[in-house]
């Protein structure tokens, strides 16, 4: 069955040079017998959230209100360092450009690494469809991912994590790929998995298109939920996760 379980879940950042960690305070530190001080900034702050399949959730909030680091943490990226969290079903994580990429690997060893990652065997029928889907030129799969552009980097990243269905899809804001004709494509594949995913949860500014999409709105303030609603208009089967340019 597929759901997401989180109670009271914490997770907490070390503040580096938030202090002296000269090698001169440590010593005199160690001699005077002062105890070592780590310093830490909780961003999510005892989030208790349940998700079944059919749920629609958008995450709303400032900049720094702990939407993206909560997508992380649904997504294992971060474990928490606190409270509880249970995850069951295949998850999909959108969460922008070089998440959990290795820049000075080759594009095609990354392609491998991301599927093992999401418990998908690299064959080589799977990797000339994905390189299939991206439009760029073969041999650039034995250049490291450094030397791409941002558009043909995302284009490498989306095809490879939207290569396969999701139980679970996580959708941080919307990804610019680039070009029209490669935008309007990827989002057609998107809009496929949005409507077979069975839990979906979605991060924005845009209160327009959680509203359009969604069917229940966390809003986070500094990494504590603020509050919930309920929408009750049901969720459109065709969905446009575009966001919106100025």
């Amino acid at each position: 069955m597929v759901s997401i379980n989180l109670r009271d879940v914490c997770l907490d950042y070390p503040l580096y040079g938030a202090y002296d960690f000269s090698l001169k305070r440590r010593l005199l530190g160690r001699l005077m017998g002062e105890a070592s001080e780590t310093r830490t900034i909780r961003a999510i702050d005892r989030i208790s959230l349940e998700a079944r399949a059919g749920a629609r959730i958008g995450l709303a909030g400032p900049n720094g209100s702990g939407k993206s680091t909560l997508l992380r943490l649904i997504a294992g990226v971060f474990p928490p360092t606190g409270g509880q969290r249970e995850v069951s079903g295949n998850i999909v994580p959108l969460l922008g450009l070089g998440a959990g990429v290795n820049l000075d690997f080759v594009a095609a060893d990354n392609i491998s690494l991301l599927l093992r990652i999401s418990g998908r065997k690299p064959t080589p029928k799977i990797l000339d469809e994905i390189w299939a889907f991206t439009e760029l030129e073969e041999r650039m799969q034995r250049l490291p991912l450094r030397m791409f552009s941002s558009g043909m980097l995302m284009r490498v990243l989306f095809a490879t994590a939207t290569a396969f269905p999701a139980d679970i899809l996580l959708l941080d804001e919307w990804l610019s790929v680039v070009d029209e004709n490669f935008s309007a494509k990827a989002e057609q594949r998107l809009l496929k998995m949005v409507e077979t995913a069975a839990i979906v949860i979605i991060a924005s500014h845009d209160h327009t298109l959680l509203r359009r999409t969604c069917s229940s709105i966390i809003n986070l303030d500094h990494g504590r939920i603020a509050s919930t609603a309920q929408l009750d208009t049901p969720v459109p089967h065709h969905l446009e996760l575009r966001e919106k340019r100025a």
